[in-house]
């Protein structure tokens, strides 16, 4: 029998091509390797869910009491969504023009109000699914830029969604605004990339509607107008005149949501009133003591991201302090800075994916750098939350360049197939992974509620003035409140004002600590020292609306009736919208018998309190006292229906 003739290497080529032109053949390929996309793609979201689960139960922290639970129009659900389009962020929460508009998240809140109201765990959740489906679309995304090239695209999607410099953002809710920004712009990016490919303006029309939520979600979105040609100059190999072009939607985009904004807030921002408290840089004296100061921040930005070590909720002053040129930690980090610019704009000519990632971390952290405009903070671990997506892609792809691991297509049907076929490259970034998720999940607990928050907060940043005084203030506020033990209470309040002191000697000019000092003091019926503390923050602040109500408390209960009206009239002029003082204000009308003047500051104390028991019942207590029978069971029905009780027969 005649051995079997070997085929030659034109031959197997030619049998390997049949083959593969075999439409069912193909059918069934491609069906499995977008099964293992999909696959890997679900790893990826459930990774990232998992990383957060634990923070479903947390409460709301910081920043959530003014954008969620005391924001009387995000309190209004569904029907303060139209207030919310055309007012400032905190406009329910401030009587002043924040400056900031970003209504998308704003809205997202409201709706979760209407179906879960004051339910933090419904918020938690929707942050951790939004997060997880935003790994999701990273990850495809990703593998239609590397053109399915799937480690790269796994491990930078993995590295990314496990990074601890995102704790803040996911297990903070406010901070669903950066989820939203950076899922909406992948969206409006695999729209582009659709258009592209098919030239149908169906979907650059999709892709110029998911950019502008993406801008209306937070602004800084609008970085992407800078990323996303090089973008597509650097992995479709389009020209950057053709590239430019086809973003012009996306620049029409941006300009509708800066008209609106302009609209909204009747300008740009005004740096000017940026306080020292929030961003030292405000209080630079000349350019190069700001560009110092912004450079030894970018240069700790870097360590972040290289080592997540020491993270923090707060970098104000005096944490950070004005920085000299010659400080030789800003020498370091503006050596880098040009070290790491100078490489990118000389590589990305010839299409360098480093390059790539090292444009897109600058682009994306030059606006929260300090470096063009002085914004509202001087540094925070969320604002890494879109650079660090940069910083990840760089060491994914550098890793498979050492490993030689580097794929340009789908080799794999199966999951496992992949895993075991990349053993080498998936062991080592298993080992960043364990570590990233090991401080991730350590890191989450910090977020459960306020007093876990300041309490760490004090050791992450012993020099923040702002950390000691709010630690003060829930001390007095939960600690002290929920004690029994008038002796054990009297401990809590000593130890309230000992961290508002120690704010004190950070920041002298703390009004904020002297009036809440203030307060401790009034509850624990010491008005001297209270009188004290009050003078001394109006002192320094004469328009603060919280120390006149305070000052016309103690004026009320020590029988000043009239006098008390002048400090009650005070508070609500510098803040019209404060419920308290309309509250306090109303009562001392009504003591006097003045009751069509009560009566007007309850209701308008409603507008922005309306499930506030206490004000429906003064109302019904005023009308009565006034003699109108009919208005005041119509308010002591409401009183009862409030309550869940029957409205009296």
């Amino acid at each position: 029998m005649d051995k079997q003739r070997k085929l030659t290497r034109k031959e197997k080529i030619e049998l390997s091509n049949k083959a593969s032109a075999n439409p069912i053949r193909q059918q069934k390929t491609k069906s499995s390797k977008n099964k293992l996309k999909l696959s890997l793609g679900l790893i990826i979201a459930l990774f990232g869910f998992l990383l957060y689960a634990q923070t479903i139960n947390y409460t709301y922290t910081l920043d959530d009491y003014s954008v969620i639970k005391e924001n009387f129009v995000v309190k209004q659900g569904t029907a303060g969504i139209g207030t919310l389009l055309h007012t400032s962020y905190r406009y329910g929460y401030w009587a002043s023009n924040d400056e900031l508009y970003r209504p998308l998240s704003l809205v997202m809140f409201a709706i979760e109000w209407q179906f879960f109201p004051d339910n933090p765990s419904a918020g938690h959740l929707i942050n951790i699914l939004l997060y997880a489906f935003m790994g999701f679309l990273l990850f495809k995304l990703l593998c239609r830029l590397f053109n399915n090239n799937l480690l790269v695209s796994f491990i930078t999607a993995m590295l990314f969604m496990a990074h601890p410099v995102h704790t803040e953002v996911v297990a903070n809710i406010k901070s669903g605004d950066e989820i939203l920004c950076l899922l909406f712009s992948i969206v409006s990016i695999n729209f582009l990339l659709d258009y592209l490919q098919s030239n149908k303006m169906l979907k650059l029309i999709l892709s110029a509607i998911a950019f502008f939520l993406a801008t209306m979600a937070k602004e800084n979105a609008i970085t992407f107008l800078a990323v996303i040609p090089i973008l597509l100059f650097v992995f479709k190999k389009l020209p950057i005149k053709k590239s430019l072009i086809s973003i012009i939607p996306l620049g029409i985009a941006a300009l509708a949501y800066i008209m609106i904004r302009n609209s909204v807030l009747g300008g740009v921002v005004n740096t000017k009133e940026v306080v020292m408290l929030d961003n030292v840089l405000a209080s630079a004296p000349d350019f190069i003591t700001r560009f110092a100061t912004a450079m030894y921040v970018l240069g700790r930005y870097l360590l972040l991201l290289i080592f997540p070590v020491h993270l923090a909720d707060d970098y104000s002053y005096s944490e950070i302090v004005l920085m000299k040129l010659s400080d030789y930690r800003v020498i370091i980090s503006t050596f880098i800075y040009l070290a790491i610019a100078g490489y990118a704009v000389y590589k990305i000519r010839k299409k360098d994916v480093v390059a790539f990632g090292i444009l897109f971390y600058l682009i994306t952290i030059f606006i929260v750098s300090n470096l063009l405009v002085i914004i509202g903070t001087v540094m925070a671990d969320r604002l890494l939350f879109l650079p660090s997506l940069g910083f990840c892609l760089i060491i994914a792809y550098l890793l498979t360049k050492v490993f030689k691991a580097e794929q340009t297509e789908i080799k794999f049907t199966k999951v496992t197939d992949f895993l075991k076929a990349n053993t080498k490259i998936l062991a080592v970034a298993a080992v960043i992974l364990a570590l990233y998720s090991f401080k991730t999940i350590t890191r989450n607990p910090v977020w459960y509620d306020n007093m876990s928050l300041y309490v760490a907060g004090v050791e992450d940043s012993p020099n923040s003035c702002r950390n000691h005084y709010l630690l003060g203030i829930e001390l007095k506020n939960r600690d002290a409140v929920n004690e029994k033990d008038s002796i054990k209470r009297d401990a809590i309040y000593t130890h309230a004002i000992q961290e508002m002191q120690k704010a004190i000697d950070l920041y002298p000019a703390y009004f904020d600590a002297y009036r809440d000092m203030g307060l401790v003091y009034y509850k624990r019926k010491d008005t001297t020292n209270a009188f004290k503390c009050y003078n001394t923050a109006l002192k320094y602040n004469p328009r603060d609306d919280k120390t006149w109500n305070n000052k016309g408390v103690i004026i009320f209960e020590l029988g000043r009736i009239g006098e008390s009206l002048n400090y009650f009239t005070e508070a609500v002029k510098w803040n019209p919208r404060y419920v308290d003082a309309l509250k306090n204000l109303g009562s001392a009308y009504g003591t006097l018998g003045k009751w069509d003047e009560a009566i007007n500051c309850f209701l308008e104390a409603l507008k922005y309190s309306p499930t506030d028991l206490t004000i429906i019942n003064y109302l019904s207590m005023t009308y009565g006292y006034k003699g109108d029978k009919a208005n005041a069971a119509v308010w002591n029905a409401k009183a009862q229906e409030l309550k869940g009780q029957p409205p009296p027969k």
